[in-house]
């Protein structure tokens, strides 16, 4: 069987996008992926589960399976439990005080873990949760092709994760660069000050209120901002102010933030990953510019297809 993540997208994709096959992998994980012409060890029992925003999976590997480093928090525990022998007990009768304990922090309430050992003969196929827009946004990231075929031809590309947008609905994908940052005006602004509002979001909010306001806004973005927020734009940076309608969304590829950029915040999983060092990493603020102007954030992107 494949081990990897890359090699195993193929079915996470199908099973995202087919009910009727996740349905199948789940009755007859064997067979169906026989079926996708992935070879498997003879004598071999799979068990396919499939996971969920609420439900997750911790599979602790059958001893001398590879070695898949200490990247996240999820290979550290996997690792650990196959080592310590007391901690994969623990882990397996209390999953989530254990991890609460590695991660210096609650587990949500509303979310379950399950911790299933392999064996010998039995291996496990954990299918990821239904891909959301932030798994979009790191898929982008890490994988040059995808980003390239999701500017390209979005809603196919879209569509083939599952995530399927109106007939009628252009979208349109923009990239961010260091030189060169989006305003989106959603169709549906949320004019409610949120928690992590910033001055960026005020300006849309007054755009969406004031059609005179959002107009120069649309022709005259950096001069706009540089009175509305008081400061200089850095004069190689190109800003472009993009207004969604009922027939048109966009989609903003953010640009990639550094590590010192990345604020240890809260916890989110998009396949299921937990990060290393006792906390769940989640991109939560970056600088829109870089320093000395401080304007967060990345959006939390929603599928609004």
């Amino acid at each position: 069987m494949k081990e990897s993540p890359t090699g195993l997208t193929p079915i996470y994709e199908k099973a995202w996008r087919e009910p009727q096959f996740k349905q199948s992998l789940l009755d007859n994980p064997l067979a169906t992926l026989q079926q996708e012409g992935i070879t498997l060890p003879e004598g071999i029992n799979f068990i396919a589960v499939a996971e969920t925003d609420a439900h997750r999976y911790i599979v602790i590997p059958v001893e001398g399976s590879p070695d898949k480093g200490a990247e996240t928090l999820l290979e550290y525990v996997r690792s650990k439990a196959m080592q310590d022998e007391a901690f994969k007990q623990a882990l397996l009768a209390n999953p989530k005080t254990v991890l609460s304990e590695e991660l210096g922090q609650a587990i949500p309430e509303n979310v379950e873990v399950t911790v299933v050992e392999e064996t010998a003969d039995t291996r496990y196929l954990v299918i990821p949760p239904q891909p959301d827009m932030q798994y979009v946004i790191e898929r982008s990231w890490q994988d040059p092709i995808f980003k390239q075929n999701l500017l390209s031809e979005p809603k196919s590309t879209l569509a083939q994760i599952g995530i399927v947008a109106d007939e009628n609905q252009e979208i349109q994908v923009k990239e961010e660069t260091d030189f060169q940052r989006y305003i989106l005006l959603e169709d549906e602004m949320n004019t409610q000050e949120g928690e992590e509002s910033d001055p960026l979001s005020a300006l849309k909010v007054k755009a969406s209120q004031d059609n005179t306001f959002k107009q120069k806004l649309i022709q005259s973005p950096k001069q706009t901002i540089e009175e509305e927020l008081g400061f200089t734009l850095p004069s190689w940076v190109e800003v472009e102010v993009l207004e969604e309608t009922s027939n048109t969304s966009y989609f903003i590829i953010p640009h990639l933030p550094s590590e010192e950029e990345v604020e240890s915040e809260e916890m989110m999983s998009v396949t299921g990953g937990w990060r290393r060092r006792r906390r769940w990493f989640r991109i939560r603020t970056r600088r829109w510019f870089r320093r000395p102007w401080r304007t967060p954030t990345i959006p939390i992107y929603r599928a609004k297809f």
